[in-house]
Parts: C-alpha cells; sequence; structure tokens
C-alpha cells in the first residue's frame, strides 16, 4: 500500500513544480509598475489643444523587459500639480476659481509646505519631494498620481488603470473618435504591430482636490481578457475581440508588416494614420473608421429614400470582401495627438493672391460601429536600387483652403462648377532613416466613373435598386468582389509625389540619420532634425507661382550628438523647436525666427518623446533611463522659463 501512496504523492510533486515553472515561465505583470522606459507620451486628443488636459498617456517599452509586457498608463496632471503647487490655476492659467487661499495665491507657482525634502520617503497623501541633484526640481511618486480605479464599486481605488501590449513600444497618437471617445494607437517592436486602445470616460468627473485619490471612470479597451498570455489586461492579439494590427484587411494571407515599426502620423484633414518602420521602405496607411459590419440596404425604402452611393473605404476580411464603402474625411469635430509632430494648421498666413478653389467638405463617421485597419502599405524609401532603408518622421503640411500656400497636389477633383477643391487631400513628408532625403506622398482614394463600382459596394440601377452583374434587379444587394466587370478599388492609397533631399552636414552616403521631422504653423518651413551627426535642417516649403513647393533647403544649427525626438511650439511672439538629445540629457530648445539656439535644458537620463501642452504652456519629456517624464516651463512670462520644474516619478533608477 505505500509504494502506490508515494507514486501518487511524487506525481502530484511533479505536477506542482511543473505549475510552479509556468508561474515563473509566465514573468511579472507590469500592472502596479507605474512608468518604466517611458518610450512615447501623448495629452488626451479629446480635449483641443487650447484647453487644459487632465490625462497625459504613457506609454512604458520595458525596454529591459523587467516584466512581461509593455504597458499604458494615464497620468493624472491635475492630481499632479495639486499635490506640490501652490495655486495650480493662477500659475499656469492666470485664473483665480476661489479654491486657493490668500497665501498660496500670493505665490501661486511656489511649493507647498507639504513637500517633503530630498531624500525623505514619500507616501500616497504627500507623493512629493525635492529631487537630490537638482533640489529646486520637484520630482513626485509616479503610482501617486497615476490614474486609479475601482472595481467592486465602493467608492475607493482599487487598481491603477494600466493595460499591457508587446515590449519595445516606439510612438503613441491619439484620435478623437467622437466627443466623448478616441483611438490610442501604439507601435510595437517586440510583436510588431501597432496596437489600439479604445479611450472613453474620464471627461465628466473633474479633479477634487478634497479627495485626490478617488478612483475615475476612465476607462481603455483593447480587447483585454478575451485571448491569451495569463494576463487579463493584455491587449487582445488575436480573435474576434483583437486589437493589434499587423496585415492589410486583417487578412493573414496579405504581407505583414515590417519589423521594426518606428512613428505614427494621423491626418488632420482625413481620418487615416501613417507608420514608418526603421528598417524596411514601407508605409502603412489605416483607415480609422471602417464599418464593421457589412449589411447593406436591400433597397431605397430601407434608407429613407435615399438613393445616393459613394467612394472610399472597403472591408475585407479573411478571404473575402464586405462592408460598407464611405467617403473618407475627417470628423467635423475631431482633433488628433501626435508624440512626434505638432503641425498646427489654425494660424497659417493667408495673405497674397487666393485661390478661386472650393473648400473640401469632409463627412461624418459611417453610421455603425467602426475600427481601424491597414488598409494599403507601399514600398517609399528607395530611390532607384541606391539608396533604399526604412523611414522615420512624418509631419503633415498645413493647408489653409483659398489662401496663396495651397500646393497644386492638395486640390482634389473639379467641383459641379468646375473649381479645384482646395486642401482635398493631404501632402505628407516622410524622412528617410539613413539619407538626407524626403520623400513625398498624397494618400486619396480612387473615384470611380460612372461605368465603375467600388470594391465592397452593390450595383444599384438608376432608381437605387440592387442589380446583379447582368443588369437584372435582385431582393438583397450583393457587394461587388475584386476581378469583376467594373470593380474598382476605392480604399484610401499611397500615392509617390517624388522625393526632395536637404543640406546637413556632409557624411558618406547612407551613414547619416534622420529623426522626426516637423513643418512650421504657416507650412512654408520645414524642419528636420538630423540625428548624425546632430544638426536641426530647414527647409523651404513655400509654395511657388506654379502651385508647387519649393523644396529648397536654406540652413542648419548644430545640436547635441544623437538628437531624436523634436516637437514644435510658440509663445505668441516666437515659433520654437524643442529637441530631445538622450546622451547628455538635454533638451535644446531653437528659436525657429533666428534659427539659432537659445537654451538647454537639463533632464533626467536618456530624454527621449516630447509632448507640447498648450493650454498650460508646458512640455513633457519622457526619461527612458530613469522612469520619469520631466516636465519643462516655456512661458514667457514664468521665471522658470525654458527650466524643468518637474517630474513625474523618482529620480532613483528602476526599483527592480
Amino acid at each position: 500500500m505505500s509504494r502506490p501512496k508515494s507514486a501518487f504523492a511524487c506525481a502530484l510533486a511533479v505536477l506542482a513544480a511543473l505549475g510552479a515553472c509556468e508561474r515563473r515561465n509566465q514573468g511579472i505583470s507590469a500592472e502596479n509598475a507605474g512608468i518604466y522606459f517611458p518610450a512615447a507620451l501623448t495629452l488626451d486628443p479629446r480635449v483641443p489643444e487650447t484647453e487644459t488636459a487632465r490625462w497625459l498617456f504613457v506609454a512604458n517599452a520595458n525596454s529591459n523587459l523587467a516584466y512581461n509586457a509593455g504597458s499604458l498608463v494615464a497620468v493624472d496632471l491635475d492630481r499632479f500639480f495639486d499635490a506640490w503647487m501652490n495655486c495650480e490655476q493662477m500659475c499656469l492659467h492666470g485664473v483665480d476659481d476661489g479654491t486657493c487661499s490668500a497665501a498660496a495665491k500670493a505665490d501661486p507657482c511656489g511649493i507647498r509646505a507639504s513637500v517633503r525634502d530630498v531624500g525623505e520617503k514619500v507616501d500616497a497623501d504627500r507623493p512629493c519631494r525635492h529631487a537630490a541633484f537638482r533640489p529646486q526640481v520637484i520630482e513626485c511618486e509616479d503610482t501617486a498620481v497615476i490614474a486609479q480605479i475601482d472595481d467592486d464599486k465602493d467608492g475607493e481605488a482599487d487598481r491603477p488603470l494600466s493595460v499591457r501590449m508587446g515590449s519595445f513600444i516606439t510612438a503613441l497618437a491619439g484620435w478623437m473618435k467622437t466627443e466623448k471617445t478616441a483611438y490610442l494607437l501604439a507601435t510595437v517592436k517586440a510583436d510588431p504591430s501597432i496596437t489600439w486602445v479604445e479611450l472613453s470616460g474620464g471627461l465628466d468627473k473633474p479633479f477634487n482636490p478634497k479627495k485626490p485619490q478617488a478612483p475615475t471612470d476612465l476607462k481603455f479597451e483593447c480587447g483585454q481578457g478575451t485571448t491569451d498570455l495569463f494576463d487579463e489586461g493584455r491587449c487582445a492579439r488575436s480573435g474576434d475581440q483583437a486589437h493589434a494590427l499587423r496585415y492589410p484587411f486583417d487578412n493573414s494571407d496579405n504581407y505583414r508588416i515590417g519589423p521594426e515599426p518606428s512613428n505614427i502620423l494621423i491626418s488632420k484633414l482625413r481620418r487615416w494614420a501613417f507608420v514608418t518602420f526603421a528598417t524596411t521602405p514601407e508605409v502603412v496607411l489605416i483607415d480609422l473608421a471602417v464599418p464593421v459590419s457589412g449589411e447593406l440596404p436591400s433597397n431605397p425604402d430601407a434608407t429613407g429614400g435615399d438613393t445616393s452611393t459613394s467612394a472610399g473605404t472597403s472591408t475585407t476580411t479573411g478571404d473575402s470582401t464586405t462592408g460598407t464603402t464611405t467617403t473618407d474625411g475627417a470628423t467635423t469635430d475631431g482633433t488628433t495627438t501626435d508624440g512626434t509632430t505638432t503641425d498646427d494648421t489654425t494660424t497659417s498666413d493667408t495673405t497674397g493672391d487666393s485661390t478661386t478653389g472650393g473648400v473640401f467638405e469632409p463627412v461624418p463617421l459611417p453610421l455603425g460601429p467602426t475600427k481601424p485597419m491597414i488598409v494599403d502599405a507601399r514600398q517609399v524609401f528607395l530611390i532607384g536600387d541606391s539608396l533604399g532603408g526604412g523611414g522615420w518622421g512624418m509631419a503633415e503640411r498645413p493647408c489653409v483652403p483659398g489662401s496663396s500656400q495651397v500646393p497644386n497636389v492638395t486640390k482634389v477633383p473639379e467641383t459641379a462648377h468646375g473649381e479645384p477643391v482646395d486642401c482635398g487631400r493631404p501632402l505628407i513628408y516622410s524622412s528617410f532613416r539613413t539619407g538626407l532625403f524626403f520623400a513625398r506622398l498624397t494618400p486619396d482614394e480612387p473615384l470611380p466613373t460612372p461605368d465603375q463600382v467600388c470594391v465592397g459596394e452593390a450595383r444599384l440601377d438608376a432608381e437605387g435598386f440592387p442589380i446583379d452583374i447582368e443588369g437584372e434587379r435582385i431582393a438583397e444587394p450583393e457587394p461587388v468582389q475584386e476581378g469583376e466587370p467594373g470593380a474598382l478599388l476605392c480604399t484610401p492609397q499611397i500615392f509617390s509625389a517624388g522625393f526632395t533631399s536637404a543640406v546637413g552636414f556632409t557624411v558618406p552616403q547612407g551613414s547619416g540619420q534622420m529623426g522626426d521631422i516637423a513643418f512650421s504653423r504657416d507650412g512654408r518651413r520645414l524642419f528636420a532634425v538630423q540625428s548624425s551627426p546632430g544638426a536641426l535642417l530647414f527647409v523651404d516649403t513655400s509654395v511657388d507661382e506654379r502651385g508647387e513647393t519649393r523644396d529648397e533647403s536654406a540652413g542648419l544649427v548644430e545640436l547635441c550628438s544623437g538628437p531624436s525626438r523634436m516637437a514644435l511650439f510658440e509663445d505668441g511672439a516666437n515659433e520654437y523647436a524643442a529637441v530631445s538629445c538622450p546622451t547628455p540629457g538635454e533638451v535644446f530648445i531653437v528659436d525657429l525666427s533666428g534659427f539659432r539656439v537659445v537654451a538647454n535644458v537639463a533632464t533626467g537620463a536618456g530624454p527621449h518623446p516630447i509632448v507640447v501642452d498648450r493650454a498650460r504652456q508646458l512640455l513633457y519629456v519622457g526619461n527612458t533611463l530613469d522612469a520619469t517624464v520631466s516636465v519643462i516651463d516655456v512661458a514667457r512670462d514664468r521665471p522658470t522659463r525654458f527650466a524643468e520644474i518637474a517630474r513625474v516619478g523618482l529620480q532613483t533608477p528602476y526599483k527592480r
């Protein structure tokens, strides 16, 4: 009897050991990690740039693989500033909202008495202290200012709001879908893909200084908990709830995207996003609002008598083409945020002879549920057989209808009145990663002729009734398939508009590297970071009398070694570029009117992503090597201009 019992005990021991090994193989979840390797930042895309955003979203790259995934968290900026600043509203906005004491109003930008001294321990009630190496800088425990959620609905915070995705995240951008919802898109290297997270909540309940640790109703949704990897907070990578874009039209029979997605640009003209890759020559186009349902109206009566059709996006899933085709355009109330460029079209110069063209009118979102989808992937960064490689920075040239600065290439076919429509298609510049060249792209949608029908649409007769390929009326519409007579693929596509070069420091071909690029607010100038050797280049992109951009190199200014990211901002008088320099741990501030460096701002270790907070007149800089986010003041009327004033996170290398 003892031998069977011993065998049974041994079997249980083996199973327990295997289970322990499996648990170890699962790694450590990043749910409670806070900020670690903050590789990308963006402000809440639902809030206009001129208004104060409460949430700063941080994508953690997990670059040292200490955890089993990268993650996305939300920093509560209202909680952060309230924890150490005497009177945030008066200091950052010049507004007395009646919440500050007389003593606080006397020194609104001063430091609260509750802030601890250098090296003292912090806690949830007093999360901030003076930094050790720069006592004038305030640092706050990141986990104390990250959004918390209430799982059991008892009014108390239970855990941080966080979703996990693949490691080595490189960029993060936001797109406002409706007034209350948005998408956050992250490029992921470890699992080459673009992960998209649906954002909702967090707008209607303002921060309460009397209850700073209260939970929020901010929500991330990315199909987490539906598929894989021992982590209920991991974004779904497969199945019906997948939120990872890997293949055009979500069809695994198509060619998978490249191995190192590097940057994201979201168009201000259309509801499109673009992704470059550091080591492959492709650019991917994402339609941000592809209809999920494939239903088509059966007859005119079902749509209230509307017999019109429109060209645009068709949805392909699996091996067949389905979905409703709709004209693509930006939402009338939509805004975007982008961690890599800061194109501003609101104050462009409209002097000079104006054009007489019509104005492009964007259409609303399609009815019913929609989702992002890759609809095109093109080899772009190739010039003959001699130069190739990957791409990096992207910028959309600002376009103001009716001005003298509307390039011909952005005008779409004529209106019914015989006038060209201004700003109907974007003009995008994208830098080669390993050469001083820019590719010019004009994404657009093919328009069907009267004898053509978009793939995915129904054939209709003159009265709006569905017909088959022979022209006979049928009871239910049938979407047109590729290869049928008159079928046209009307999904957005990337078209090349040629190349242009930039004159920088002379380097052997293939050894120079380009970083971020961005247009001035009027679109007349393009600024580009040359990473190796370090410089900021200036290209004249104004429009000549023929309606063509000049694309002439106009100068450069020397920067640090290995600059990377850039963001543009203005102070009411001048426009500036902020360029991050990871090696010296600084941000260079360049006055773009005189094209000269006016400040070198010390930050944490390895500064990389930069986001401009126009409402507060601040910069947020992710320090990838000490797990913090620096806050830099850029306001003209504050004594701390062009200086680091605070950090989200403590100046201690990683706790693990």
